[in-house]
């Protein structure tokens, strides 16, 4: 009998493409896109439509100690996922016969259909990101909207500057990328400072553009979604105070995924950091720690975990884990309210700062009832941690639409 699939799924960012009817391998993925396949906002909609009908978009669901992953059969070789967001997994890919540029394809697992349109206006930045956010008035929302930042010369603007905007594409509309809304970003935030988000979420109503060396930027996502507002404000967020601001050259340090996370969790939004990354500190010392964002806008401190206590199996109970390895690569399961996920790996250090080799094992900590378990990554895992989303199933036990088998708890 298969061990029961684990609380939190690591998906790898590529996406696997091959031709259809192709066996690779003899890798078969549980098939998510049985609903309709819709092409919008192309010059011919008919060869669009023709394309979007013979993909077929699986997934492979890995264990505890696998990579979970997609399969786009159909799709281009640069597959890969943009974001995911509560039921909604935006795929950027390219599709030439159809549009020069980049496409989205967004697979919708409340109805297990997939449709397809051009990717937003390409336009100087507003802010550096890649990442589309998917906003929503309310997290159980079936209605979204894709927002990405940019730049246009709009009529009326005397300094004769290009206006920094929101290019939007509503989930109703059949034209996408036809909504600009006017934004004005906090000064210290705009286009030439240091802020670059590699994370984007929306969560009780409001969008997020996460820096986790900066800071966030954020918007009331009603805003977004409202006919009756072409301005609006972006406002700016800082770290939770006791975590260190970086503006140095970033290619000197690890990669930020690899000692800090941000999401939401449940109802609330959670900020991870772990020590020595920015800092020399001895492993007996490292900490991690968890803050909350309250509903005033402020971080509170939640949880402070030394690494030690782990070892030393006296406040917390669980397996062994090695003493001599450096906790990296924190992950936040939008599920399971006091725990965290790390990985556990060798570290090299560069004038006492950590910068982070392969991970060898998951751990996850239950920071309510003190219990941890140290899982074994497998050698595919190990490598390129800071490309994985975590996905955790939902409260019905459905991941991207499926069905899943329920879990035992911990408690």
């Amino acid at each position: 009998m298969p061990p029961p699939s684990p609380p939190l799924f690591l998906f790898d960012r590529l996406v696997h493409t091959y031709p259809p009817g192709f066996d690779a391998d003899n890798i078969q993925g549980l098939v998510l896109t049985s609903g309709e396949k819709l092409a919008f906002g192309f010059h011919s909609r008919e060869a669009a439509n023709l394309l979007v009908r013979e993909l077929e978009l699986e997934a492979v669901l890995g264990g505890a100690t696998d990579p979970s992953f997609l399969i786009l059969r159909g799709g281009c070789l640069y597959t890969g996922i943009n974001t995911l967001d509560k039921n909604i997994v935006l795929i950027a890919s390219a599709f030439i016969e159809v549009h020069s540029g980049e496409v989205f394809l967004i697979y919708n697992a409340i109805d297990r259909s997939l449709h397809m349109i051009p990717s937003m206006p390409r336009t100087c930045p507003a802010f550096r990101t890649n990442r589309v956010l998917v906003a929503r008035c309310h997290d159980n929302d079936k209605s979204y909207a894709l927002v990405f930042p940019g730049q246009m010369f709009v009529e009326g603007n005397h300094h004769h500057d290009p206006q920094d905007v929101l290019f939007v594409s509503y989930s109703s509309s059949p034209s996408p990328w036809q909504t600009v809304k006017k934004i004005k970003i906090p000064d210290h935030l705009r286009s030439g400072s240091w802020f670059s988000a590699e994370e984007v979420f929306s969560s009780r109503g409001h969008g997020y553009w996460v820096d986790l060396l900066v800071g966030i930027m954020y918007c009331v996502c009603i805003d977004v979604m409202s006919d009756h507002s072409d301005c609006m404000n972006i406002h700016s967020l800082d770290l939770p105070v006791g975590c260190q601001k970086y503006l140095g050259c970033r290619e000197s340090i690890a990669h930020p995924r690899a000692f800090r996370a941000m999401g939401p969790v449940g109802d609330s939004i959670k900020f991870v950091s772990i020590d020595g990354y920015l800092e020399p500190v001895d492993l007996t010392d490292c900490k991690v720690r968890v803050w909350r964002l309250m509903k005033d806008m402020h971080w509170d401190v939640e949880y402070e975990l030394k690494l030690a206590s782990l070892w030393e199996g006296k406040e917390f109970k669980g397996d062994f884990i090695p003493n001599w390895m450096t906790p990296m690569y924190p992950f936040l399961s939008t599920h399971e309210d006091h725990v965290i996920y790390f990985t556990l790996g060798q570290c090299k250090l560069n004038k006492g700062i950590c910068l982070p080799s392969d991970s060898c094992c998951m751990v996850r900590v239950d920071l309510c009832n003190k219990t941890f378990h140290c899982t074994g990554l497998s050698q595919s895992q190990c490598t390129g941690m800071a490309s994985h989303l975590a996905v955790s199933r939902n409260a019905e036990g459905k991941l991207l639409g499926l069905e899943l088998p329920a879990i035992p708890s911990d408690s």
